[in-house]
């Protein structure tokens, strides 16, 4: 009895010894396997980031994309990194390549090192992973000023950050940067003094100057390089424009879905401040769609007052109604008219009739009150000049809030811009650009250029 007895404790120790080793190796295994887990997380992170700022400079000609893409993935996993080997076999390695034309793949390959697991003959065990990156197709609107006060070296050195010079100089313009990718990518333009766009053939009414397209790079520059210096600053217009799909503006994505979303973005220039804004008048007892503005920049210090009568929505020009007096568009009875008519009578006047003023009244007067006092419509914060700024600000918010980005570039000194309020019509810190004078217009132009490219990755 004692015999057996001493054989099944011997058989236990026997049994017991191997299920230690069974545990022993299930518990190196759960080691291990977290030390290699935690070391794919960190590759996988590394090859996004690699993935995602090659995407970024595909179309970046200062850059080779797949170099940048292996130095990006060594800098965020060094060789060594999480007891990694750190020279030799196994060691770190990245490897990126093209896919089409627009996706770039970046895998990383890497031996985790084992402790407790070489007690089973297991001494490295292979990771890799992988990261497509691709980049984002883009909508850009360039809205340029060409109001009167761009004449000369101004719309000269405009054209050239623009569009880029073709003669012996050669210098790259903002749009050059988007030609190698204009088969998807949507380039257009909004041209903006008095009057926005261009006139749509037949029809008195206007458009984008070149409606947001594919391969609109060579009519883009066509259109800036036939812009010329006159009028007013219809601001609000402009934007307005740029943000209306039917008018040649973005493409309404409402209702599409984050990761669906084309990445939109504005290129806004002004030398001035609003100075015009447009809406739908009435004389004679005909509407017209038409423009008001002051006669200068409504800067605090010049006496601004109006233009003689309202311009074309369409065109430079004037459509020979006054602003002045304001009533209902009718004929009325106010003014004693002289040696028009007997002193006894009064001569036919007609007023026109602001539809602004049914949502932005004139402060103390109805929106069809007879002959509303000049003096409320004149100066730098006179009725036309605060619309103006205030519908362009509705404007920009507008576009803002469908997630389109408004880059600013200013141009000129305090005394000729309004730095405070071209930053609240861009989309915030580092959106907008100060252009001291047009000689430094090109580099502006360019370093939006460059900046807009690197935001194109998803």
């Amino acid at each position: 009895m004692r015999e057996i007895i001493d054989n099944q404790r011997g058989a236990f120790v026997v049994i017991f010894a191997l299920a230690l080793l069974v545990i022993l190796g299930f518990v190196a295994l759960g080691i291990e396997g977290g030390r290699w887990y935690l070391v794919r997380a960190e590759l996988a992170k590394g090859v996004d980031s690699a993935a995602l700022n090659a995407a970024k400079n595909i179309s970046n000609p200062y850059v080779d994309r797949l170099v940048l893409a292996e130095e990006f993935g060594r800098e965020n996993f060094q060789a060594g990194f999480l007891g990694t080997p750190g020279a030799g076999v196994g060691t770190v390695d990245f490897t990126a390549t093209m896919v089409e034309t627009d996706k770039v793949s970046v895998t990383g390959n890497v031996n985790a090192t084992a402790t407790l697991a070489k007690l089973f003959g297991i001494n490295t065990i292979p990771v890799s992973a992988t990261s497509v990156a691709q980049k984002k197709e883009v909508e850009i609107m360039m809205i340029l000023d060409r109001s009167g006060s761009m004449s000369g070296t101004k719309m000269t050195d405009l054209k050239r950050a623009a569009a880029g010079d073709s003669g012996a100089s050669g210098r790259k313009g903002f749009i050059d940067y988007f030609r190698d990718t204009q088969d998807k990518d949507k380039v257009g333009l909004v041209s903006f003094a008095t009057s926005v766009g261009k006139k749509i053939s037949g029809v008195n009414d206007s458009r984008a100057d070149v409606p947001l397209g594919t391969n609109t790079v060579n009519a883009v520059e066509s259109a800036v390089f036939a812009m010329s210096a006159t009028g007013g600053t219809n601001t609000s217009g402009a934007l307005g424009m740029a943000g209306n799909a039917a008018k040649g503006g973005f493409t309404d994505q409402t209702g599409v879905p984050g990761s669906n979303r084309v990445q939109q973005f504005a290129v806004f220039f002004s030398d001035g401040q609003p100075t015009c804004f447009s809406g739908t008048f009435k004389y004679r007892n005909t509407d017209y769609n038409a423009v008001a503005c002051s006669s200068q920049n409504c800067r605090s210090w010049e006496a601004c007052s109006f233009y003689e009568d309202l311009g074309y929505q369409y065109q430079e020009g004037w459509l020979n109604i006054n602003p002045l007096p304001t009533g209902d568009g009718s004929t009325t009875q106010r003014y004693l008219c002289g040696s028009f008519c007997s002193y006894s009578s009064c001569c036919n006047t007609y007023t026109t009739r602001w539809f602004i003023f049914d949502t932005r009244p004139v402060s103390g007067y109805s929106p069809t009150y007879i002959n509303i006092p000049t003096n409320r419509f004149n100066g730098s914060n006179g009725y036309v000049c605060s619309t103006a700024r205030d519908l362009a600000l509705q404007y920009a918010q507008d576009l803002k809030s469908k997630g389109i980005k408004i880059y600013v570039i200013g141009l000129g000194s305090s005394n000729e811009i309004d730095e405070t309020y071209l930053r609240s019509l861009s989309s915030g810190s580092g959106f907008t650009y100060i252009a001291p004078t047009s000689a430094d217009l090109q580099a502006v132009f360019n370093a939006v250029a460059k900046d807009i490219k690197l935001r194109l990755v998803y």
